[in-house]
């Protein structure tokens, strides 16, 4: 490296390697790391970039033949490479305390994301065969410091949320090259790379996932400037006069993880801006109707740029999300065009399968968003908040692994997922609250969530290994409740964060839940929660494991069934409370009840028509905590476990609320709400196929298809569902009370059908069944 310190960071680095060839090669294959991210050029075109998100463990390697991109002649093979990531010190002595103090100051400090990991800045690339000349280990290669490119602290910008997403970036065009990567002598001060000393080990691992997404995409337009002519920017370019403070707002009308790249001209000593939000904000800060302009405000991300009288095409090395983006330009003393703005939209390549249709149309809107919301909030792993965090919560990546199956049929960032977090560790054997992350932040009740992942692969994928793998790390996780459940069942209280839900109903103060009894000090609600990772466990080693731990936990789970009917019954409410002293009340708490088979089924019908306001969706009657927009899948199962999935349909009066604000990626919680852009709240989409269409596994691994739509009032809606064999066609047509289906199923996949208690074998590739519920 040129001259850097081990704590050298945040930096930018420049590599290249020139190479001549006689032909274009058939095979040219190399395998591409660095530490921490890097972007791969061959002849000034991008064609990879990497390392997909690992950490020091499982740290990614890709896999990249350069012969497409190569030519007769001359030709440079380079790199962009950068860290952000500061080393943290925690002194020896620190107490926990101290040790969490000091991680808290550090988000104030870091300069990238907060899922990314750095042993030491590098760069590694190993060719093949007639590759293997231009290994960085071999003579040839160049190293030089991009010494106008830096980045900042994100939170600085955004202190009134949580952020730990990509880092500020700053770029100073004349002392940032333009010309590095060109065949032509340049003026870059060009040095010999030396070998990097990594202070902590790397473990190599081939990436299994795909190259991510890289498509041009609509810019925008214009709504709002302060300058002539900036109305037609950016279809026409726009000049800014010298000694000029303007500033153009752009609505993309649909929000985009994408790489935003500025092309301008002239403007030497320019500085400009470009602003990133989800939506934009009145005078009380509030967003309301995400249609609306006037005089709102942009509040968000800013990178900014200083133009040096060239023709520049600048942008951020992360990609950012967005609807709606505000350029600001202040020039000197000589005007700047800005000649256009490049949108590349960017995530993980997920190909659409899955489609929903009926003869209500906001429900295909409700579809289509969801599957928007999944798609920016995943990239090399499933992301909660692709603005704001960029992490993989185990809650949230349940649900998006599931919209994955049933909409693209893809099951690969699945499966990342389920390995890298049970590669985290956390407190006798849980795992991390998100993984990866350089931030520990065990969430105890998430843990039971990554076993529910494992049983949801069990059903819906036929490739076993992924659980396999992980049955020691499984028996890991439900081992750790041990030594926390009491002589009644319940669990008592633990030193772990046992977050459940962002529920506000009766009190807003989130520490009240879950709530745990003044006596013993245990929850009813923690309990549940478990109970239902104790039951997937169960099955999971009945068909994959252990026949005595199945019985094991079976038996567990059956104390805490009896616990909770024992302990949180509240006969005057008919309903399970939170806790032992009966004082507070959920949804969470009757849907799990519901959903883990603690009522019987006759009890589970009265429960189900309790813990919901007529009319208003997912809402709670008067003295009850809500279900957020994430916790409702966990109703709606219960609803469809109990045998009342017809009432779905009346769930989604939330989403049809939520579409009058014209979202078009859908939020966190209820309100004011910080993030836009959250798949937790996407489930609707994947319960559009499972439930209303009604398909879903029949038997473990797909084997079987079974088909029971719940369709409500609908007279017409048509689907297509996403299995592993191939995709799942319906059509239904009710008239009355005559029902048509038209149903199409691939080779080699057979099942049932049901409707009004009756079942009907499906065994041909075209079935068309008529029923009367008359008859």
């Amino acid at each position: 490296m040129p001259g850097l310190a081990a704590d050298d960071i945040p930096v930018v680095l420049l590599f290249r390697r020139e190479l001549t060839l006689d032909g274009q090669p058939k095979s040219f294959p190399v395998q591409v790391t660095a530490d921490n991210r890097f972007i791969l050029y061959v002849n000034g075109q991008r064609i990879a970039e990497g390392p997909s998100t690992g950490d020091l463990d499982h740290w990614r390697v890709e896999r990249i033949d350069l012969a497409p991109h190569l030519r007769a002649g001359d030709n440079v093979i380079a790199a962009k490479v950068w860290n952000g990531v500061k080393p943290l010190t925690i002194k020896p002595d620190a107490t926990p305390r101290e040790a969490e103090m000091a991680r808290g100051r550090a988000l104030f400090t870091q300069t990238a994301p907060a899922f990314q990991h750095s042993a030491g800045t590098g760069f590694r690339l190993v060719g093949a065969g007639p590759a293997a000349e231009v290994s960085t280990g071999e003579p040839g290669w160049s190293v030089a410091r991009d010494a106008g490119h830096n980045f900042a602290n994100g939170w600085a910008q955004v202190r009134r949320y949580y952020y730990v997403a990509g880092a500020v970036e700053k770029i100073d065009a004349a002392k940032s090259p333009a010309d590095w990567m060109s065949t032509a002598p340049s003026n870059v001060a060009w040095s010999e790379p030396v070998a990097a000393k990594a202070t902590t080990p790397r473990t190599l691992v081939l990436d299994k996932l795909p190259q991510q997404m890289d498509r041009v995409v609509n810019a925008g337009a214009v709504v709002r400037s302060d300058v002539t002519g900036g109305d037609e920017f950016p279809t026409r370019p726009v000049v800014i006069p010298p000694n000029s403070m303007v500033k153009l707002l752009i609505d993309r009308k649909t929000m985009v993880a994408a790489y935003p790249e500025l092309s301008v001209e002239g403007g030497a000593g320019a500085d400009i801006s470009m602003t990133y939000s989800e939506a934009l904000f009145n005078e009380k800060g509030d967003k309301g109707d995400r249609n609306l302009i006037g005089d709102r405000k942009i509040m968000g991300l800013t990178d900014t740029f200083t133009a040096d009288g060239s023709r520049r095409s600048l942008g951020p090395l992360w990609w950012r999300v967005w609807r709606f983006m505000e350029i600001g330009v202040q020039t000197k003393g000589e005007q700047l065009t800005l000649e256009g703005l490049r949108v590349t939209e960017t995530g993980y390549p997920f190909t659409q399968v899955g489609s929903f249709k009926s003869d209500d149309p906001q429900l295909e809107k409700i579809f289509d968003i969801g599957w928007r919301t999944q798609r920016i909030d995943a990239h090399e792993t499933f992301m909660d908040s692709s603005f704001w965090e960029q992490l993989q919560y185990v809650g949230d990546t349940r649900l998006q692994m599931l919209i994955s199956y049933a909409v693209a049929g893809d099951p690969r960032l699945a499966e990342n997922a389920i390995d890298q977090i049970a590669a985290s560790r956390g407190d006798g054997g849980l795992v991390e609250g998100a993984a990866p992350t350089r931030n520990s932040n065990v969430i105890a009740t998430f843990s039971p969530m990554w076993v529910a992942m494992l049983d949801d692969w069990r059903m819906h994928q036929p490739d076993p290994a992924p659980i396999v793998r992980n049955l020691a790390r499984m028996r890991e996780v439900l081992g750790w409740i041990d030594k926390w459940q009491g002589p009644s069942g319940l669990l008592t209280k633990n030193p772990e964060w046992n977050f459940v839900d962002w529920a506000g109903q009766p009190s807003t103060d989130r520490s009240l839940f879950p709530s745990y009894g003044k006596a013993h000090g245990e929850s009813c609600l923690t309990t549940a929660v478990w109970l239902g990772a104790l039951q997937q466990g169960s099955r999971i080693e009945n068909q994959f494991g252990d026949a005595a731990l199945s019985q094991r936990y079976a038996a567990t789970a059956q104390r805490m069934q009896d616990g909770i009917r024992k302990q949180c019954w509240s006969a005057k409410r008919g309903l399970y409370a939170d806790n032992p002293d009966l004082d507070q009340f959920s949804q969470h708490m009757n849907a799990l009840a519901v959903l883990y088979d603690v009522a019987d089924r006759d009890a589970a019908r009265q429960i189900l028509g309790r813990i919901t306001a007529p009319g208003k969706g997912i809402d709670a009657p008067e003295g009850m905590r809500e279900v957020s927009y994430y916790y409702s899948w966990y109703l709606a199962r219960a609803l469809e476990h109990a045998g009342t999935a017809d009432r779905y349909l009346d769930l989604l009066q939330t989403w049809r609320d939520l579409l009058a604000l014209n979202y078009t990626t859908w939020p966190e919680e209820r309100g004011k709400t910080r993030s836009d852009t959250h798949a937790w709240s996407a489930h609707p989409t994947a319960d559009l196929l499972g439930i209303v269409a009604g398909i879903g596994p029949g038997s473990p691994g797909y084997r079987s298809v079974r088909i029971a739509p719940n369709i409500g009032q609908l007279r017409s809606v048509d689907a297509v569902s996403a299995t592993p064999a191939g995709p799942v066609t319906v059509s239904y047509r009710r008239d009355g009370s005559r029902l048509t289906a038209d149903i199409g199923l691939p080779a080699g996949l057979t099942g049932e059908f049901v409707w009004a208690g009756r079942t009907y074998p499906l065994t041909k590739r075209k079935s068309a069944i008529v029923l009367d519920s008359a008859d």
